[in-house]
């Protein structure tokens, strides 16, 4: 019978351990550089084997050799391999397990190493994998955050810079201390909550947990707080119609509520809550107070300019798409209170068996969250990661990799290295000697160990040299991945880091205000146009009489129409004589049969007249 084959266990303990230790092994490499012994009596004095002292003889770092089976690609491959991971990952373009275990096949096969790859799907195993990640400690699996192509491209030096700028120009003419610089953002909480991890049966294929319904109705939370830790109390926005007292149940004294038609924040809200704001930051023209805020439409106003102007308030924009690396509330608060209320969520319903999580009860769930969470350290932290106080502009060379640059994967011109490996076999011909194996008889071609130590890094360099001519750099395979520029069709102006309670912004918000004005009245012509069109085709369809259909008003061939429209046959049904004559109640002319013009009927009278004659009146009147 055929033995099946032994499969070499993942996590493997060796049971041997090596015979000498380190102190040995640079004990005997000094007794022998200095000639205190050969390399065989060192051997034999310090148990370690006659191959390591004469390998580490031309090392400079003398440490124990490695375990076990040697790693597939060399140092300078491995270390070629971790670079380009983790410029990926800067690039926002990271690599998977799959796709690493992908290119590590690709590298071996290119190379031409001797390897056990799955040849069938073209991928390194995963206990190279697991070993690899081991010996790079530096590489960890992480779970990346979602980042929208436009934040990749618009977090740039030139559109962070603008703001530094602007920041540093505030910064020089009025001085502003922490305490009164603030920072302000939009969050939405939901009535559905973000369930945690629970224990459950093993195996089983569906966990569930009980929430309010399957979409929540998102409420909106203003919330701002300062570089010196203070916090102005949250303004919720409700997606109602009518304000109700009951909604702020549970909530801190100093909390405001307002509503919306969509449950999101407007120009006439944001004014609000700037006044809110003004209550307890206490800005005023001698002590003025810095708001940092990003692009939102409902920002920019002309109410909120004046407002801020009167009041001492200098309003900072954030560029756009930037908020994820800019925005203090972003960077270190937003995502610790969202988790804690979600705690608060969870906790009620597993009070409440059965009960929804309701409007009502949002602001005392959210009130919870935010005193526990509200604290010195993490507003202070905010303004420090964004480089905002202390004032600190990111440096855009120690996060993102210039793609501009040439990479830092070196390539080797070919007929360079082939050159320098021929003028230095040239020079160092008689010197350079070949060791073949590492026994005694290898040793004694070498005269002194001086000699081997002056030629030892001279053969070092034209192997190294030699096994460069010949390797595929991982550049050579795969390349870094690069954004192409943005071409949009549309001219759209854009926008940029700006004071928006600087001088010129009054003017483009002046017109800004009469553009929406002009667009206004021109909706209301529109709709006056509209309510008359609908009220004279009521007119038209009802009368004293009741309802009646659309009267046809053109009569363009008597002879098609029947008893309605023709008098001579309307005459049967009011008893009048058959040859009766018809004569138009405007000019008095007689009816003519075939007519020679178009005749219409009042549906009040009965009576007929020529359509000119009407010169296009109502009867309804």
């Amino acid at each position: 019978m055929m033995q099946s084959a032994k499969v070499m266990p993942r996590n493997y303990k060796r049971k041997t351990a090596t015979r000498y230790s380190l102190e040995d092994l640079k004990k005997a490499i000094d007794d022998v550089k200095t000639k205190k012994l050969t390399i065989g009596k060192a051997a034999e004095t310090y148990n370690v084997p006659k191959t390591t002292i004469f390998d580490h003889l031309k090392k400079t770092v003398v440490k124990l050799p490695r375990t076990g089976r040697k790693p597939l690609f060399t140092d300078k491959q491995e270390t070629e391999l971790v670079d380009y991971i983790i410029k990926c990952s800067k690039l926002y373009y990271g690599l998977t397990i799959k796709k690493i275990r992908q290119i590590a096949y690709q590298y071996a096969q290119k190379n031409k190493l001797t390897h056990n790859f799955d040849q069938v799907k073209q991928v390194a195993g995963k206990d190279w994998y697991y070993n690899f990640m081991k010996r790079h400690p530096s590489l960890s699996l992480r779970t990346p955050e979602a980042t929208s192509l436009n934040r990749i491209t618009a977090f740039n030096e030139t559109e962070v810079g603008v703001f530094y700028s602007n920041l540093k120009t505030i910064q020089d003419q009025h001085h502003i201390q922490p305490d009164k610089i603030f920072n302000v953002d939009e969050t939405g909480i939901s009535t559905v909550q973000r369930n945690q991890k629970i224990v459950a049966v093993r195996g089983q294929k569906q966990v569930g947990k009980a929430t309010s319904a399957e979409r929540g109705c998102t409420t909106t939370v203003v919330c701002a707080f300062s570089a010196g830790g203070q916090y102005i109390p949250p303004f919720f926005i409700f997606k109602r119609k009518r304000m109700n007292p009951l909604l702020l149940k549970g909530s801190n004294p100093n909390m405001v509520g307002a509503v919306s038609d969509s449950g999101w924040i407007n120009e006439s809200l944001f004014v609000d809550w700037l006044h809110h704001f003004i209550s307890y930051a206490k800005p005023s023209k001698e002590d003025p107070v810095l708001l940092i805020l990003d692009n939102h439409e409902s920002h920019i106003s002309l109410d909120a300019y004046s407002l801020c102007r009167e009041h001492g308030i200098i309003m900072l924009t954030l560029p756009p798409h930037t908020s994820h690396r800019l925005q203090p509330l972003d960077l270190t608060y937003f995502g610790p209170i969202k988790t804690a209320y979600n705690q608060e969520c969870e906790n009620h319903m597993a009070d409440r068996f059965g009960q929804p999580i309701t409007q009502y009860d949002i602001v005392e769930l959210f009130t919870n969250a935010f005193n526990r969470c509200s604290n010195l350290q993490k507003a202070a932290s905010g303004f420090r990661s964004a480089g905002i106080y202390p004032l600190r502009p990111i440096e855009f060379d120690t996060i993102e990799p210039n793609l501009s640059q040439s990479n830092a994967l070196t390539i080797m011109n070919p007929s360079q290295t082939i050159d320098t490996i021929t003028q230095l076999t040239n020079n160092q011909e008689t010197e350079v000697q070949q060791v073949s194996n590492a026994d005694t008889t290898a040793v004694t071609q070498v005269h002194s160990v001086e000699d081997f130590n002056n030629q030892g890094s001279d053969t070092v360099l034209a192997d190294s040299f030699s096994e460069n001519l010949h390797e595929v750099h991982l550049s050579d395979i795969i390349e870094l991945p690069v954004i192409p520029p943005k071409v949009s069709k549309r001219n759209i102006r854009k926008r940029k880091s700006t004071i928006l309670t600087s001088t010129p912004i009054k003017e483009q918000l002046e017109e800004k205000e009469n553009r929406k004005k002009t667009k206004a009245e021109e909706s209301k012509e529109k709709q006056k146009k509209i309510i008359n069109k609908e009220s004279q085709i009521k007119r038209l369809k009802c009368s004293d009489k009741g309802p009646l259909k659309e009267v046809k008003r053109v009569l363009k061939n008597f002879n098609n129409i029947k008893e309605f429209n023709d008098p001579s046959q309307n005459t049967k049904k009011k008893g009048n004589k058959r040859n009766e004559d018809f004569f138009c109640i405007f000019c008095e002319d007689k009816y003519i049969d075939p007519p020679v013009e178009d005749w219409i009927m009042c549906y009040v009278c009965g009576k007929w007249a020529h359509e000119n004659c009407t010169d296009g009146q109502s009867t309804s009147a």
